[in-house]
């Protein structure tokens, strides 16, 4: 086989290199401009449909505003602008990765700008837009009656502006007032226009009569689509500092985002009858930016007001009782789907409101000793426990499925009561609630917590008890989760909306985790990109999962560089290989990092890959895995997976299918001070097809999902033979760089990441 000459692997030294970009990089990387090819439509279809973070970011790649759109002049008239006022901004982000209205930074003090001025953002360029169209030549002998449009429409244009600022400024009511005025301007814009043409603009000729007509119309709808938001904000802003019921702020704010949503999927109809041509060529590219982002702008506040119906429903809307386990996964100890479940709390949720919180007096290790499970473990897990059970339930990197097998634990034991969900998450996110609620007091260990000192002196206070008390240490940890829960459910209104901001981003890096009992409400959470279910894709795929089997509390020490690379041949076969390079930062003596790292490494990828080797990785003694008691049965669901497995002799790495994909497993240990670093090598089950007589494109795309509870920096290298050429490449990824025939793309894995090339 022919192969692309394939870059070395990276330099161990290089490794914290590799996590920014060489100088120039992203610089370079921003200035470059791309479109998308003609009839491609697998890169486009994963945007509209996927509703996770990782859409959200191509989505914002794909939507680029111009920073600035300077106003306008009219073709018949002077070169100066019609109206004297700042150039009118559109501002490209996604709604739903900000706040729904402005806060005061606790650090700066600065206020943050609502979304919705990007609604006012686009009245104001529609009427821009009008304006220029009334001055085209077919009005041109009705000059008095061009005035008065031209007027009105003027005034539509500085009121919206003068709204615009005063939301900025969190005056509402004044802002309520100018797009009130701005409203009875488009209004009357209107009748201006009507007098004028009246019947004439539908017929042949006179569309730019009619477009003007449309454009009015998609102003006025959204103008109002910006009174709307404006109220719900002016509310919401009203009863800051208030302590209140979440269920209400969000009831409060929906009486406003529905209507909103419906004025502006009225305004996107009526930019759907405005023929470009008819409008002025220098006004042609504004228009189509309006145009195209009008429906995304749409789609995302839709996309908000799911997210509230989410949280209702989760919350227990409608004076009911929901009740969860919140699971806490301590990432300092990784399991596959975040952390190892040392604590959990039964908690219940009536109408908004943390109604009771249950803390197993011997933590999770209650429900373990009264299961009535009696089943095998997974074979890496022998390495620490034979018997399978509550504890290490979270064997599958696929929520959902770690989920059901917890609920299997725990609905055995027979102390359990029913549950409604699971709610897993991390201590950063019980960090970032500190942050809300300041220090909280734990008298059952006598200690204050921080957001500062909350790990090192979780970790401190359980060593201590584990001397005095080995079979409840952990227990500090379910003292203080439901006392932060608490008081993160009490928060002021204000201090609610900061909270929202923050779980969006422990959202984005799966901190956060949902599972419910209710298909109806777990679709929800899956569409909402928020249930930790492993993605699937038909093109390249890699997701690495760790799991740390005896290797103590030392993940948070370790330091990881993850470098991918793929090769494509000749004849389109591509091969990968991946390289780990992992350092451990813990010292000799120190009784929190000592501890050796003892991980069992899973590679996921394409369903069908072919391993042609594996190095670097560690051989564990089989004497040194436990038997299980005599009285448990293999599991029917690991029987199930190992069906059809095998490992290969020369690495040790054992081959399965699991989740639709191939899975390469093997061990990696370092100590304190230590590094190292394996490789694994395989080809993919697909082969590229470009070229022949149709000159035919083909893509590759890589799909990397991130491990909840970590933070690689990761590298990608996709290496084309030299007569093929690049048609068009994209990433979600703030560094992707193109030299010649390579593509590089270079990201720390706070979540999920994506890019493609189309190749012929």
């Amino acid at each position: 086989m022919n192969l692309a000459k394939r870059p070395s692997n990276v330099p161990e030294e290089n490794i914290l290199d590799l996590r920014s970009p060489k100088n120039g990089e992203a610089e370079e990387q921003s200035k470059k401009t791309r479109s998308k090819p003609a009839g491609h439509v697998d890169f486009l279809s994963l945007v509209e449909k996927s509703e996770n973070a990782l859409s959200d970011k191509i989505k914002s790649w794909f939507v680029r505003a111009p920073k600035t759109v300077e106003t306008p002049t009219l073709k018949s008239e002077p070169a100066e602008p019609i109206i004297k006022s700042k150039p009118v901004e559109f501002n490209s982000e996604i709604p739903s990765k900000k706040r729904i209205i402005s806060i005061e930074d606790s650090g700066t003090g600065s206020k943050k700008r609502v979304p919705y001025a990007k609604v006012g953002g686009f009245a104001v360029g529609l009427a821009v837009i009008a304006l220029a169209v009334f001055g085209a030549r077919f009005l041109g002998k009705a000059e008095k009656a061009k005035g008065d449009v031209l007027g009105t429409s003027t005034e539509a244009v500085n009121r919206l502006v003068n709204a615009s600022n005063a939301a900025k400024s969190l005056q509402f009511g004044i802002t309520k007032k100018e797009l009130q005025a701005a409203q009875d301007a488009f209004l009357a814009a209107q009748q201006d226009l009507e007098k004028i043409a009246g019947s004439l603009k539908n017929l042949p000729g006179l569309g730019q009569v009619k477009s003007a007509d449309n454009l009015l119309k998609a102003g006025q709808a959204i103008t109002s689509a910006s009174t709307y938001l404006a109220t719900g904000a002016e509310e919401l802003s009203a009863t800051g500092g208030v302590q209140t019921s979440f269920i209400k702020v969000l009831d409060q704010f929906d009486k406003s985002l529905n209507p909103a949503i419906q004025q502006l999927q009225n305004a996107a109809q009526f930019l759907k009858q405005v023929n470009p041509n008819d409008l002025p060529q220098d006004i042609q590219p504004v228009f189509a930016e309006v145009q195209s982002q009008l429906p995304s702008l749409s789609l995302q506040f839709s996309q908000l007001s799911k997210v509230g119906g989410f949280l209702k429903a989760f919350l227990g809307a409608g004076d009911q009782t929901r009740r969860y386990i919140f699971a806490f996964q301590n990432n300092n100890e990784l399991r596959p789907t975040g952390g190892f479940l040392g604590s959990l709390a039964i908690v219940d949720i009536f109408n908004g409101q943390i109604d009771k919180i249950d803390v197993p007096s011997g933590g999770i290790y209650d429900f373990s000793g009264q299961t009535s499970l009696k089943v095998i473990a997974p074979k890496p897990l022998q390495l620490v426990q034979a018997n399978w059970n509550l504890q290490d339930a979270n064997w599958s990197p696929d929520f959902p499925t770690s989920s059901k097998k917890i609920l299997e634990f725990y609905n055995s034991a027979s102390t359990s009561v029913r549950v409604d969900g699971i709610v897993a998450i991390t201590p950063a996110v019980l960090q970032s609630f500190l942050k809300l609620t300041g220090p909280v007091e734990v008298p059952e260990v006598g200690e204050t917590f921080t957001a500062e000192n909350m790990v090192t002196k979780l970790q401190t206070v359980i060593k201590d008890l584990e001397k005095k008390d080995y079979s409840k240490p952990k227990l500090v940890l379910g003292y203080l989760a439901p006392k932060i829960l608490a008081r993160a459910f009490s928060l002021d209104q204000t201090k609610l909306w900061e909270m929202l901001a923050l779980m969006q981003d422990h959202l984005i890096k799966r901190d956060i985790q949902f599972f419910f009992i209710d298909p109806l409400v777990q679709k929800q959470a899956v569409e909402l990109g928020w249930a930790g279910e492993v993605k699937k894709t038909d093109q390249d795929f890699l997701m690495i999962n760790r799991a740390n089997l005896g290797g103590g509390k030392t993940d948070g020490v370790i330091e990881e560089m993850d470098n991918h690379s793929a090769s494509i041949a000749s004849d389109g076969a591509v091969i990968d290989t991946v390289t780990i390079i992992r350092k451990h930062n813990g010292v000799k003596g120190d009784k929190f990092t000592q501890d050796r790292n003892v991980e069992y490494v899973r590679f996921y990828v394409p369903l069908g890959s072919k391993l042609i080797s594996a190095s670097g990785f560690e051989r564990i003694d089989p004497k040194r895995f436990m038997a299980p008691m005599p009285d448990r049965l293999p599991d029917p669901d690991i029987q199930k997976l190992d069906t059809g497995a095998f490992t290969d002799e020369n690495s040790g790495t054992k081959v399965s299918e699991e989740l639709g994909y191939t899975v390469f497993g093997n061990w990696l240990a370092v100590g304190p001070g230590g590094t190292v670093k394996a490789t694994i090598s395989y080809s993919l089950p697909f082969k590229l097809k470009v070229g022949g007589l149709l000159n035919k494109t083909d893509e590759y795309s890589l799909l990397i999902q991130k491990q909840p509870g970590t933070m690689p920096a990761f590298t990608s290298t996709l290496t084309a033979p030299e007569n093929w050429q690049s048609f068009w490449e994209g990433s979600t990824s703030n560094v992707f760089v193109k030299e010649g025939n390579t593509w590089r793309m270079s990201a720390d894995l706070a979540h999920d990441e994506y890019y493609a090339v189309v190749l012929k």
